[in-house]
């Protein structure tokens, strides 16, 4: 737990908050005793660290408790827009902001990136990013690691002996454009060459060709949205992706002519059919 789910459990939020009364310190209190009750692994410092927050960084606090995307993230809740909706908006500068999540949460914000990279949750991470500016570099450089450590990973595991059957469970995440997106906000010229690695892993795996199979389609549609720092490699992507396109439109096609063209025999014998049986009725009239 963290000071912002202790915050939403001990219900201190309420419209148009601009500070915190002796009562709303009262609640922090009295809630820490009440989790820690029902959790001995609670840590013994978190009541006195929310109030601690309250009296000292209420601006950030009230910050964070008016951010949609950062309190439903740290309060582990997915409240809707109007849940934020206020005539007062508090104000607090990047860097402080930074520095409160830095001091009091940065933990718990490692933890959950973690957790969610772990998942493949890489849709949830970038929605997350959208408030990348008040997160520490500290946590932005870790999960930059993490994205990398995946690339390795990939790189590392794809080979001749790989079954079809492991990739769900160890490269899956290679077809999802998310992962993509979410690598791209930490574009380098190292993260570049990463991809371009596993890519190349990928592509020239002819002594297996299902794992490859199974990878190089999803893997070209997706790595469009890599936005690489080396535009030659934006450039190849691109070129791969308009040619897979090219090909499954052709593929389309024929797949439609053909169909059409054994309707049209199909049709025509019918009607040759109709009209022996036809004649034969005439010449026996």
């Amino acid at each position: 737990m963290n000071i912002i789910e202790l915050f939403e459990n001990a219900g201190i939020y309420r419209e148009n908050l601009r500070d915190f009364s002796a009562e709303d310190i009262e609640k922090a209190r009295r809630q820490f005793e009440i989790e820690r009750s029902g959790n001995a692994n609670m840590q013994p410092d978190l009541g006195e660290n929310l109030i601690l927050a309250m009296n000292n960084f209420p601006g950030q606090l009230l910050f964070i408790s008016n951010n949609r995307i950062l309190y439903n993230f740290f309060a582990k809740k997915n409240y809707s827009r109007n849940r934020f909706s206020s005539d007062y908006t508090a104000s607090s500068s990047k860097a402080d902001v930074q520095a409160f999540i830095d001091k009091f949460l940065s933990k718990d914000l490692d933890l959950i990136l973690d957790q969610y990279m772990s998942q493949n949750r890489f849709d949830t991470i970038d929605d997350f990013l959208m408030v990348k500016e008040y997160l520490p570099e500290n946590s932005l450089e870790n999960l930059s690691k993490k994205v990398s450590e995946k690339l390795d990973f990939a790189t590392a595991v794809i080979n001749g002996n790989m079954q079809i059957s492991a990739i769900s469970e160890t490269v899956e995440f290679l077809k999802y454009r998310s992962f993509y997106i979410l690598a791209s906000h930490f574009r380098s010229v190292e993260k570049d060459e990463k991809v371009k690695a596993v890519y190349s892993k990928v592509y020239n795996l002819h002594s297996n060709s299902a794992v490859r199979h199974e990878l190089i389609n999803p893997m070209i549609s997706s790595l469009v949205n890599y936005n690489a720092v080396n535009i030659d490699l934006n450039n190849l992507f691109r070129k791969n992706k308009d040619a897979l396109d090219l090909a499954t439109e052709r593929a389309n096609d024929s797949g439609g002519s053909s169909s059409y063209s054994g309707w049209s025999v199909f049709v025509v014998i019918i009607v040759v059919i109709r009209l022996i049986l036809l004649l034969a009725r005439l010449g026996r009239a």
